[in-house]
C-alpha cells in the first residue's frame, strides 16, 4: 500500500511539472533547510548562521569561522518516505575571506511505475471493463534531487581580522557573500533536469548583541531545464533575518537569543502565505535559544507551515552535536520529523584564519 501511495503521489506531482513552463513553487525542494540548530529554531538561519551551515543560509556568515569545519545532517521525512542528507566543508581563505562547499540530496525510493503495465484493449489510455494491469510489467524507480552550493564570503569591516576573525576596530562587523548553486533532478528514468542559480547576501553586526542579515536567493531567476523540453523558473526570494543575544548573567554564561527570519516572495501566493499584499507575500520563521556557556543549548521554534519544533545542542571539545524534532501539528499521516547534525572543527594551527 505504501508503494502504491508513493506512485500516486509521484504522478500527481510530476504531471504539472511536465505540462507547464513556469511554476510559483518550482524551488520548494531548495527550501528544506539544513543544520539541526536552525531547523529547531523554526528554520530561522539567515542571521544566526556562523558555521559551515552558513553556506546554505547566508554565505556572509562564513567569515565567523576561525578554523575549517565539516558538518553533516540526516533527516527522514514523512514516516521514512523521503530521505534527506546534507554535508558541507567550510574554511577560511585569509583574514578577510572564506569559502564553502555544500551538498544536498533529497530522495524517494521504491516508486511503483505502472505506466507500461496497462493492458489497454481499446487504446484509450484508461482502465476499462475487461482491462487490467499486467503486474509482470510493473517496475520501480527512485526520484531524487542533488544540489551543490559553492560559497564565497568577504569581510569588509574596517581592519577586519586584525583583532579577531570578523571583528572591526570600529566596533561593528560587515560582510557579504555569494552562492553558486548547481542542480540535478531525476523525476523518473526518462525525465531529468539541470539548473544553475545564484544568491547574494550580507551580514551586519552593529554590536555584540544584534545581528542583521539579508539574502537574495536565486537573484538571477534560477532556470531548471528538463529533458522533456520544459523550462521552469525559480523566482527570487528576499530573506531578512535578525537575532539578539541577551546576557542573562553578567559573566555571559547564561544567554537567551530570540531570532526571526522573513521570506519575502513575489509569486502571488495569496492565502497560501502567512502575510500578503497583492503579489507580494511574507512567511515568518521564529526561534528562541537558551545557551549555557558554549557547552549546551536548548531551542524551540515555529515555522511558516504552522509547525512547532524543539531541539538541543551540545559541544564536546571539537565536536558539535545538534538535534531537532518537528511536530506535524495534527497531520499524523505525515509523521513527525527527527533531524540530527554533527559538526567537527579542524583546529590544526596551520589551518587557522590568518590575523
Amino acid at each position: 500500500m505504501r508503494r502504491i501511495l508513493l506512485s500516486v503521489l509521484f504522478l500527481i506531482c510530476a504531471s504539472p511539472v511536465l505540462a507547464q513552463t513556469v511554476r510559483d513553487y518550482a524551488g520548494e525542494f531548495l527550501e528544506l533547510g539544513v543544520g539541526a540548530r536552525s531547523l529547531a529554531l523554526g528554520g530561522a538561519g539567515a542571521a544566526i548562521s556562523d558555521d559551515a551551515t552558513a553556506g546554505y543560509w547566508n554565505p556572509a556568515g562564513l567569515n565567523q569561522l576561525g578554523f575549517p569545519m565539516v558538518t553533516a545532517m540526516h533527516e527522514s521525512r514523512f514516516d521514512g518516505t523521503v530521505q534527506y542528507n546534507y554535508g558541507a566543508l567550510a574554511f577560511p581563505l585569509d583574514a578577510r575571506s572564506s569559502a564553502a562547499v555544500s551538498i544536498l540530496h533529497i530522495g524517494v525510493s521504491d516508486i511503483l511505475d505502472t505506466r507500461n503495465a496497462l493492458v489497454d484493449l481499446n487504446n484509450n489510455g484508461q482502465l476499462d471493463q475487461n482491462e487490467y494491469l499486467d503486474y509482470n510489467k510493473v517496475s520501480s524507480f527512485g526520484n531524487y534531487d542533488w544540489v551543490a552550493i559553492l560559497s564565497y564570503a568577504k569581510d569588509i569591516s574596517p581592519l577586519a581580522g586584525v583583532l579577531a576573525p570578523g571583528v572591526s576596530s570600529n566596533g561593528y562587523q560587515l560582510s557579504w557573500g555569494v552562492n553558486a548553486k548547481l542542480i540535478y533532478r531525476r523525476l523518473d528514468p526518462q525525465t531529468t533536469a539541470t539548473g544553475i542559480g545564484f544568491d547574494v547576501a550580507g551580514r551586519y553586526k552593529p554590536d555584540n548583541a544584534w545581528t542583521l542579515a539579508a539574502v537574495i536567493q536565486d537573484i538571477t531567476t534560477t532556470l531548471l531545464s528538463y529533458s522533456t523540453g520544459t523550462k521552469e523558473l525559480v523566482s527570487p526570494t528576499l530573506k531578512l533575518g535578525a537575532d539578539y543575544v541577551w546576557l542573562i548573567t553578567s559573566d555571559g554564561n547564561h544567554r537567551l537569543m530570540p531570532t526571526i527570519d522573513a521570506d519575502l516572495r513575489f509569486e502571488n501566493r495569496g492565502q497560501d502565505a502567512q502575510l500578503y499584499i497583492g503579489p507580494v507575500s511574507a512567511d515568518l520563521h521564529e526561534g528562541l535559544e537558551y545557551s549555557f556557556k558554549d557547552l549546551f543549548s536548548i531551542r524551540t521554534g515555529y515555522n511558516d507551515m504552522k509547525m512547532w519544533s524543539v531541539g538541543a545542542g551540545i559541544t564536546i571539545s571539537k565536536l558539535h552535536i545538534d538535534y531537532a524534532y518537528l511536530n506535524a501539528s495534527g497531520q499524523d499521516q505525515l509523521g513527525s520529523t527527527h533531524r540530527l547534525s554533527l559538526s567537527f572543527v579542524l583546529t590544526n594551527p596551520k589551518w587557522k584564519r590568518a590575523q
